[in-house]
């Protein structure tokens, strides 16, 4: 019996959720089609359906992926001696994905989506639930650390950073 090669598998996963999310940000969800995806990420739809059962599945793995995208910024953020010095730091790498148009598009299609299924919008705002609950925790750490001034909302300040990206 074969093995399974965990480095490869990894590397095919990602591929296809790259080719999904240039599928998704060009003709939205609904238009792209599994052999669309299938086609971008020069695949067969059989190894497709190994890796998911559907579009929705793809979905919930580009959460998970956002999900890991904002776990290494909080770990930047914690890990800094000075918040305001590791916002400094990540900003130039927040703001490169932002202003790429595939994203921005691709934010769209799954904002979109996440008006029809609960389930997106489930998964999509306990990551930025999470995102800004850490920022408020490593805010409120600065505080007490005397780098952030004491007088600010920490909760209210995590929003508005977070509304600004």
């Amino acid at each position: 019996m074969r093995t399974k090669d965990e480095a490869l598998h990894k590397r095919r996963k990602s591929e296809i959720l790259s080719a999904a999310a240039k599928c998704f940000a060009a003709k939205g969800i609904h238009q792209t089609s599994m052999q669309e995806i299938c086609d971008t990420a020069k695949i067969s739809a059989g190894a497709l359906y190994r890796y998911f059962e559907g579009k929705e599945a793809i979905i919930f793995a580009l959460a998970d992926s956002e999900r890991a995208a904002n776990n290494e910024l909080i770990s930047h953020l914690v890990n800094s001696k000075d918040i305001v010095e590791g916002l400094c730091q990540a900003l130039p790498d927040i703001i490169k994905i932002l202003c790429d148009a595939q994203y921005a598009r691709l934010a769209i299609e799954i904002g979109a989506e996440a008006t029809r299924n609960a389930a997106i919008a489930k998964v999509f705002g306990e990551n930025e639930d999470e995102l800004r609950n850490a920022l408020t925790r490593t805010l409120k750490t600065g505080q007490k650390l005397g780098t952030v001034n004491p007088k600010i909302n920490a909760k209210t300040t995590a929003f508005m950073i977070l509304a600004m990206l």
